[in-house]
């Protein structure tokens, strides 16, 4: 049960949003995240950006493939994906892949986007999961969290103002693989194009692992849904940017 005191910033409706903004540290985890309910959101008229924050040229076991190849496979594989759930305006911050993050880099980039395109949300993996390993994801999640946070204000990355780039106010944040759900989505209508964005993938993602993951994904999906009028969810935390600063009690709203 919430505490009464998340009562004092309303948890915002993702699906009212005309214009989000959607982060992955690589190639593919958006689909996997989120998927489904971006379809869903496209077909009922959002306008979505995603915006790929590192190349992917770690995401490979096999020491024979060139890293060069493997970056130009893994934008043509997002073309496709991205092509299945209907996003139409991709965005690359082309930094290296594999845990090496400049963190300052990173949110600038980040901040320049949203100045950009001057979306109502941003739809990021959550930095706070329990036990996520991979610091790229910790540190997009961090930089995408503070970027939408910060970016009204006009001395938030001071560069940026020199660019061109005047400051624009986000009022909500989304974060999938996240412990703490608030919100679940009814993708009944978009599931399967979920698991087909998810089939581009193939460099990461040889047949037994992608029908692992894919199996994962519909029981959890399944899971979720049992409390709503539907087969499959996807589950986000959605919060207000007013959660995002000392605000001790966001983590249960």
């Amino acid at each position: 049960m919430k505490p009464d005191i998340c009562n004092f910033f309303p948890i915002p409706d993702l699906l009212k949003t005309d214009q989000l903004l959607c982060i992955q540290p690589h190639p593919d985890d958006l689909e996997i995240g989120a998927g489904a309910a971006v379809a869903r959101m496209i077909q009922s008229g959002t306008k979505v950006t995603c915006l790929t924050v590192t190349d992917g040229s770690a995401g490979t076991y096999d020491s024979s493939v060139s890293q060069d190849d493997l970056i130009q496979t893994r934008y043509h594989e997002t073309l496709k994906a991205s092509e299945i759930l209907g996003i139409k305006e991709l965005l690359w911050l082309g930094f290296a892949d594999g845990g090496n993050l400049p963190y300052e880099e990173v949110r600038t980039g980040i901040t320049r986007t949203i100045r950009k395109i001057k979306p109502n949300a941003v739809l990021v993996c959550d930095p706070w999961l329990p036990y996520e390993a991979h610091s790229d994801h910790i540190r997009t999640g961090l930089a995408a969290s503070e970027a939408a946070f910060l970016s009204g204000m006009p001395y938030f990355c001071p560069s940026l103002l020199e660019e061109g780039f005047e400051p624009h106010t986000v009022s909500m944040i989304a974060f999938y693989y996240t412990a703490y759900p608030n919100t679940f989505i009814d993708v009944d209508k978009t599931w399967e194009l979920k698991l087909a964005a998810i089939d581009c993938h193939t460099s990461q993602f040889p047949p037994d692992k992608v029908n692992m993951l894919k199996d994962y994904l519909t029981a959890k999906a399944r899971e979720q849904a049992k409390k709503q009028d539907c087969e499959f969810v996807e589950a986000l935390k959605v919060l207000s940017t007013n959660h995002l600063h000392i605000f001790e009690d966001a983590w249960q709203c």
